[in-house]
């Protein structure tokens, strides 16, 4: 027992780069979520001229956590997860200096492509849908 408390103390002291580094800022609870897409399933919007503005930029947010991963306003220059670790639901951290997220409370990492590459999580992450509309992704 004494070394699995070890390994957790390890690990929750890795994990401190990531929620404050959020560069998104977190304040799109209620910015734009009325447009076009009512009835479609919209988890998150966030507002493309004020948020994930660089690479490496992300947002962490009703249960979601999206990242910018290349320029330009496409779908493609985004990822978005669910940010529950699906080992055992806790949330993950996206870790902007290795472009990974992590799972404090087990050590699951995983790539941004949400691939497990170190567990003990055995799957990868939820993939979500990213929708560009204008100048708002919004995500499913």
């Amino acid at each position: 027992m004494t070394c699995i408390s070890c390994m957790m103390q390890a690990c929750s002291k890795e994990d401190g780069t990531t929620p404050s580094n959020n560069t998104g800022n977190n304040n799109n609870n209620n910015n734009n979520n009325n447009n076009s897409n009512s009835g479609s399933n919209v988890i998150l919007t966030v507002n493309l001229n004020s948020q994930l503005l660089a690479i490496n930029d992300f947002v962490l947010d009703k249960g979601v956590v999206v990242v910018r991963t290349a320029s330009g306003n496409v779908a493609t220059s985004f990822v978005a997860f669910s940010s529950a670790c699906p080992h055992a639901g806790a949330t993950i951290n996206f870790v902007k200096s290795s472009s990974t997220f992590n799972c404090s409370a087990h050590g699951s990492n995983f790539s941004i492509d949400g691939s497990v590459t170190n567990g003990p999580a055995s799957s990868a992450l939820q993939k979500k849908t990213v929708e560009i509309d204008g100048t708002n992704l919004n995500v499913k």
